[in-house]
């Protein structure tokens, strides 16, 4: 019963980091776009 309950505690704690990674990775390329288009604004 106990381990049960600390493997559904770990799936959780998974799951909010998978969910945090997820949201850096979307900053990250929305941070991307905006300097790619800044950029080709520039040299274009």
């Amino acid at each position: 019963m106990n381990s049960s309950k600390r493997k559904e505690a770990q799936s959780k704690k998974e799951e909010a980091q998978a969910k945090r990674v997820l949201k850096i990775i979307m900053v990250a390329l929305a941070a991307l776009a905006l300097v790619m288009l800044i950029g080709f604004s520039f040299f274009a």
